[in-house]
């Protein structure tokens, strides 16, 4: 394992960059993929990085959904980290900008692990949406709670288009990108293992960060909507620390975790979050900060619940999830740091 040659796509990411920096401080020689060269420059510089650059090789991929973009890159490599995903913006072809080519970049990197010799697995960025239905997501919350147990076996089958918003489209290439990846697995049977790996809604500290505004995106900016003055009428009750899901991409390289699978990554499970209980915390952990008024409190985000079977995950990767209330903590800790500078 360390020592291993890997290549890891969507590096320049929050999840990706996280990665990158636990594949190198485990010891693994390090292939990363980036569409641009000037972007090696200021992620090489980091202070976690710079250190280890001596087993970072960068490698300039502009079009990551050519059919063979990936096969030049890939000798000696064991293992395949793929992370990078379209994004879910507005467009007026989501097929084109979003489905088409996740579903591209996904096959492309199959179909060059199978034509390398050397790579023994792939482990791919899906997402715990896959496993529940538009109208569970999108539609309004049921009257009582929906107790369902979602475990990883479960996945959307109606994912059919055309697709309302962005982030419908963005979900359905998951989906679409998680059963293509079965159906390559059950036709071509490479020699090569594949583990999906499907993460809840990504929150914590950012490695990328430098002030409040680059912290506050994303998963990041949904977690401290309560803390600050935004208001957001519903958002599934279901979370995972970014560290998780970084040192997850790493341990699914390892024999040792059953490959061909899919194991869901999410906190506190299986009941879930509240997103209100950040107020609390923030009341326990930083009331200077709420006293004063960084911390205004003012916003609310009411919480779907969801409930989600890890114990599988746990089992086999041999560690717990960090909490909510822990990965909150660190998060508004970075944030704050952050304001008191600025203030300076």
């Amino acid at each position: 394992m360390a020592g291993d040659l890997i290549l890891i796509t969507g590096v320049s990411g929050y999840i990706g960059f996280k990665t990158l920096i636990l594949a190198l401080e485990a010891g693994f020689q390090v292939r990363a993929v980036i569409r641009k060269a000037e972007q090696a420059t200021k992620l090489q510089s980091h202070a976690r990085v710079a250190p280890r650059i001596d087993n970072l090789q960068w490698v300039v991929i502009p079009n990551l959904s050519d059919t063979h973009s990936f096969d030049p890159h890939l000798a000696g490599v064991t293992g395949i980290l793929h992370i990078a995903s379209p994004l879910a913006i507005e467009s007026d072809d989501y097929d084109r900008d979003i489905i088409d080519p996740a579903l591209k970049v996904t096959l492309s990197i199959l179909n060059a692990a199978h034509r390398t010799p050397s790579t023994k697995r792939v482990v791919i960025t899906s997402s715990a949406v896959t496993l529940v239905s538009f109208a569970w997501v999108f539609g309004p919350a049921p009257t009582s709670p929906d107790l369902t147990l979602f475990t990883a076996a479960d996945i959307n089958s109606n994912i059919a288009g055309p697709y309302g918003t962005s982030m419908e489209a963005y979900f359905a290439s998951k989906t679409l990108s998680r059963i293509a990846t079965r159906k390559f697995l059950e036709e071509e049977k490479p020699e090569f293992e594949f583990v999906n790996l499907l993460p809840t809604v990504v929150f914590g500290p950012d490695e990328r960060a430098t002030n409040a505004a680059e912290l506050v995106t994303a998963g990041n900016s949904l977690a401290l909507s309560p803390l600050l003055d935004a208001n957001i009428p519903q958002m599934v009750g279901a979370a995972v620390h970014v560290d998780d899901v970084a040192r997850a991409h790493i341990d699914a390289l390892k024999p040792s975790v059953p490959g061909n699978k899919d194991y869901i990554l999410s906190s506190d499970a299986p009941d879930g979050i509240d997103w209100e209980d950040a107020k609390n915390y923030v009341r326990k952990f930083f009331p200077e900060a709420v006293e004063n008024g960084t911390l205004k409190l003012g916003g609310s985000m009411k919480a779907r619940i969801w409930r989600l079977d890890t114990r599988e995950t746990e089992e086999e990767f041999r560690w717990k999830f960090v909490s909510f209330e822990e990965t909150l903590k660190e998060l508004v800790g970075q944030y704050l740091k952050f304001v008191e500078a600025e203030k300076k």
